[in-house]
């Protein structure tokens, strides 16, 4: 049983990453975020000052 599992995971593994990279893009896109992820962006660089 878990063998078979193995085998549909390895036949479908591109299906759920790409489903998943789907999902993040999606998340980071979401209109009410923009300003949370610009905020985030801005951290590497307010660190050198």
């Amino acid at each position: 049983m878990f063998m078979s599992f193995l085998h549909w995971l390895l036949d479908h593994s591109v299906l759920i990453v790409g489903g998943v990279f789907l999902m993040l893009v999606a998340s980071v896109y979401w209109p009410g975020r923009k300003e949370r992820f610009q905020r985030d962006a801005m951290i590497p660089l307010l660190d050198d000052k």
